[in-house]
């Protein structure tokens, strides 16, 4: 698995990527959106995408992903 973070001045990207397989998580934040978050993955040919509207929804995946990492670090 591999992980980068990329900047090129109006975008911000996070990618994912399993090295066994073509999926890729891709996090995305834009001021071309506005104030979302657009989360696509992409596996087996197939891209799905998720866009964050507020954020209260993003506390949520931020809560959710700090109790996951207390477990995976316990």
């Amino acid at each position: 698995m591999s992980v980068s973070e990329y900047c090129n001045g109006n975008t911000n990207t996070l990618q994912v990527i399993d090295n066994e397989s073509d999926n890729k998580l891709t996090i995305i934040q834009s001021t071309t959106f506005g104030k979302e978050l657009m989360f696509t993955i992409i596996g087996d040919g197939i891209a799905s995408s998720v866009v964050i509207h507020n954020a209260e929804d993003l506390r949520k995946i931020r809560d959710y992903m700090d109790e996951s990492l207390r477990w995976m670090e316990a």
